[in-house]
């Protein structure tokens, strides 16, 4: 089989994220099988003598008959199972080259929940589907702490993310989470990562000249180096000693901890810590692991930048910093050195073992191969590497990496799990401290959910009109306990997110009210999407909009959450509060707003005298060509300013074009990729730096221009004759100053004032622009508006509001132009702040959503 740069890539980044994504999540390690255990175990009692050999077996059953003995009273009520051995409990009736089959015939025998002994140690086994969601989905939190394995165990010392438990477990597993989604989206992408290494793997195929090779080594090199980026924030060559030192080590230890003694370990720990043999070399190797992930913090540490955190290993050092004070930490030294060696454990030999198989299957079906070969031609083409946006476009390849899992069930067995208490399941009580094995296979090859299961057939995840199928029997290396609120099972219908990202790489920003309205024809007028990791529900169409914001608008009111809004406000102000400052700040603001626009001198004064000036600009220029945007943004601006100030400034007033500037710069990063970006990974991008820090920096300026104006008022302020907002606003707060829970404060009312230009300056003077360009562009239509201006006003007075209804066709032209540019294609986000239902589904407690 040939395969191309784009082939490579693409098998490269679909496996590696679901992959790695499961296994950052779950945080899996590879489970010890017991195989050729009668054959070691004879081998070891060889050399010894007939008496001595008795004289073992009668200890061994003393002490067997002794364990049992103290067996707690409710193992009466344990699960049935097969009857275990002195010693080797049910050891010897695992075959390992057929362990699926095994169990298969214990489950129809003793049930789908049954007991087995591993050396002297009880476990329970859970056998299918049900009784595997049952336990671990649906009653997850009994059965979440991590089991008993002693060779893990004493290697790890209760440490790390793979092997620990409680709450260090609970700690580390969010931290590392949190940090490895993070720089899955930080300057240098996961996705960007994988396609970088693939480059590095394809090169080292291309020196092979077509030669026959075992690809082994070289893809555990690209998926270890793609984990190096994160963790270490760099790449090794495949050549590197250090890094090459590591692959070895930790590629012993895979095979040590799957041989015969790393299973002998897991049954008689004790006594294999006193028989010397390889076993022993796990615990060398994994200090030697530990010290070259400590000579890397070495280096980390006097680079160290806390504003910007390169990768994993930064943050750690951040962390540990931050809790330095707190004696019972669990971010210490020795746990990064740990828990970095789990995530190197948990990504590398799952991911290129997947890679494997899945070469050699298509190798076995090449008219799967072929198939999947035509799609990615003709999604993906030759010009470009793949991406995981392409996901969505190819159900067939989609389905064959699913079928890939599935197939060679690569953890028979998950990771063992435990119960802390004395837990009734089905009709028995499973003691504490009881090991749990979930059987993986089980759920992978049942024929319910897979038809001829031991056969390869990608046709398992397909629809019958080739579409994608999700299957909940998809468990290839653990179930995972949904965080999704139970009436989350309600939510509308929408299009699949990725891992981190969600379906923000779905949007087209160029044509995003197009992408819209596919979602909307294809999972209706009410859909979720996912921005980020957060969930919004989008209403489409005016049937959904209406429903939601107007006949129901009490229940939908509440603000949706944007972080660098919410960043730069911090919840004050009139547009992104919520409760009861935004009802009193909304009403304090339009009461005053529609007094003064009825006051001596209004609203509609105000704006024809303005007018007036921008008229004299324009005059300025000789009928030179301009650019208008800078004296429309003046114009707007100096309205608002009459109002709120009680004055207007010169076009060429220097506080005025700093304020403009400021105000444009911010609409600018607030549209921009990093304002996006903030708004999807706020924790990540406060550490990072960029512009989109300009946004706090550049309000806290403008307010600053606001407080000055409010001290100038301060002096000449007249309760009996307030002449603009800002003496409106002072009066207030002075009414209110004996109330300690008075939302008045000189705080709102700096970002109030601001809210009001950040609304009025930029959407009315982009579409005044805009309507400009359109007049240009149809001069039939301006001449149809400049012949209806010309004969209900005349050229002898201003127009005024009172012509508009005497003005059909230019009153249309305005809402057209509005209607056609739709400057703002999603509204401000809004939110529930209560379970939801809304036609056929549930919203649940403060989900965003956007009106589009």
């Amino acid at each position: 089989m040939s395969f191309t740069q784009r082939n490579l890539e693409f098998l490269l980044v679909k496996v590696h994220v679901y992959v790695t994504s499961s296994e950052y999540i779950k945080l899996e390690s590879k489970l010890i099988r017991l195989e050729s255990f009668q054959s070691l175990l004879a081998g070891a009692m060889e050399p010894l003598g007939t008496v001595t050999i008795l004289m073992i077996i009668c200890i061994s059953c003393l002490v067997f008959l002794a364990v049992r003995s103290r067996t707690p009273e409710n193992a009466k009520q344990l699960p049935p199972g097969p009857p275990p051995l002195p010693i080797v409990g049910n050891a010897l009736q695992l075959k390992t080259n057929n362990l699926a089959q095994v169990l298969q015939e214990f489950s129809e025998k003793y049930g789908s929940v049954f007991t087995m002994y591993f050396g002297a140690e009880r476990i329970v086994v859970l056998h299918g589907y049900d009784a595997v969601k049952e336990a671990l989905i649906d009653r997850g939190d009994e059965f979440a702490a991590r089991g008993h394995l002693p060779l893990a165990d004493d290697v790890n010392k209760g440490l790390g993310i793979v092997f620990s438990n409680g709450e260090v477990w609970k700690q580390l597993r969010r931290f590392a989470l949190t940090t490895l989604r993070n720089f899955g989206m930080g300057k240098k992408s996961i996705e960007e990562r994988i396609k970088e290494e693939a480059q590095f793997l394809l090169e080292k195929f291309q020196d092979t000249q077509e030669k026959p090779l075992d690809p082994t080594y070289l893809l555990s090199c690209a998926l270890s180096n793609v984990i190096c980026a994160i963790v270490f924030g760099k790449r090794y060559d495949y050549n590197d000693k250090k890094f090459l030192s590591m692959m070895s080590l930790m590629n012993e230890n895979f095979q040590v901890f799957s041989s015969p003694w790393g299973q002998l370990y897991n049954v008689f720990p004790s006594l294999m810590k006193c028989i010397p043999g390889p076993h022993h070399k796990v615990l060398k190797n994994n200090l030697a692991l530990r010290e070259f992930v400590l000579e890397e913090v070495e280096e980390h540490k006097p680079a160290l930048d806390p504003s910007s955190p390169r990768d994993f290993i930064d943050c750690f050092l951040m962390k540990m910093d931050q809790e330095k004070g707190n004696s019972a930490s669990h971010f210490t030294i020795e746990n990064l050195a740990i828990s970095t060696v789990d995530l190197f454990a948990a990504g590398t030999e799952t991911t290129s073992t997947t890679l494997r198989y899945g070469f050699m299957i298509l190798l076995k079906y090449p008219e799967i191969q072929e198939k999947v070969h035509e799609e990615i031609d003709r999604v993906i083409g030759r010009s470009r590497s793949p991406c995981m946006a392409d996901r969505g476009e190819m159900p067939y390849t989609d389905a064959v990496i699913h079928e890939i899992q599935r197939f060679i069930s690569l953890l028979p067995l998950s990771i063992p799990h435990a119960v802390l208490k004395d837990t009734p399941f089905r009709q028995y009580v499973i003691p504490k401290g009881t090991t749990i094995y979930p059987i993986l296979t089980s759920v992978l090859h049942d024929s319910k959910e897979f038809p001829n299961p031991k056969e390869f057939d990608p046709g398992h995840f397909l629809h019958k009109d080739g579409t994608f199928r999700k299957s909940d029997y998809f468990m290839p290396f653990s179930a995972v306990r949904s965080r999704t609120p139970e009436n989350a099972k309600q939510l509308p219908p929408g299009p699949p997110p990725l891992p981190i990202v969600g379906n923000a790489l779905q949007l087209k920003t160029n044509n995003l009210a197009q992408v819209l309205q596919e979602f909307g024809e294809k999972y209706g007028s009410v859909f979720t999407m996912y921005f980020g990791t957060e969930r919004v529900v989008v209403l489409h169409g005016y049937d959904a909009v209406k429903e939601a914001l107007i006949d129901r608008g009490d229940e939908f009111a509440a603000r949706g959450r944007l972080p660098l809004a919410h960043d730069v406000n911090k919840g004050l102000g009139i547009i992104f509060s919520n409760g009861e400052m935004w009802k009193q700040l909304r009403r304090f603001i339009l009461t005053t707003l529609r007094n003064f626009g009825m006051g001596k001198k209004s609203i509609e004064e105000r704006i024809q005298e303005e007018a007036q000036f921008l008229l004299e600009k324009f005059q300025d220029t000789q009928e030179k060509p301009l650019d208008p945007t800078f004296s429309l943004s003046c114009a707007i601006s100096n309205v608002i300013c009459a109002i709120i100030f009680g004055k207007r400034y010169d076009y060429n007033d220097k506080k005025l074009l700093s304020m403009l500037s400021l105000i444009s710069e911010n609409f600018q990063l607030f549209s921009s990729p990093w304002g996006q970006l903030y708004n999807v990974f706020p924790s990540l991008m406060k550490c990072i730096p960029g512009p989109h820090h300009k946004v706090l920096k550049n309000n806290l300026a403008i307010r600053e221009f606001v407080l000055e104006e409010v001290e100038e008022h301060k002096p000449t302020l007249d309760p009996s004759s307030p002449r603009d907002f800002i003496d409106c606003y002072l009066m207030k707060m002075d009414q209110e100053k004996g109330n300690s829970a008075s939302h008045f404060t000189i705080e709102n009312l700096a970002i109030s004032t601001v809210d009001l230009f950040g609304a009025g300056t930029e959407t009315t003077s982009t579409t005044l622009r805009y309507g400009f360009m359109i007049l240009l562009k149809y001069p039939e239509i301006q001449e149809k508006v400049h012949e209806e201006i010309d004969r209900v006003i005349g050229r002898s007075r201003s127009p005024c509001i009172a012509d508009r209804g005497e003005m059909p066709y230019t009153d249309a032209v305005i809402h057209e132009i509005q209607r056609f540019i739709s400057i703002a294609p999603l509204s401000a986000p809004h939110a529930v702040l209560k379970d939801t239902p809304f036609r056929q589904y549930v919203i649940p407690k403060v989900s965003a959503f956007q009106g589009s």
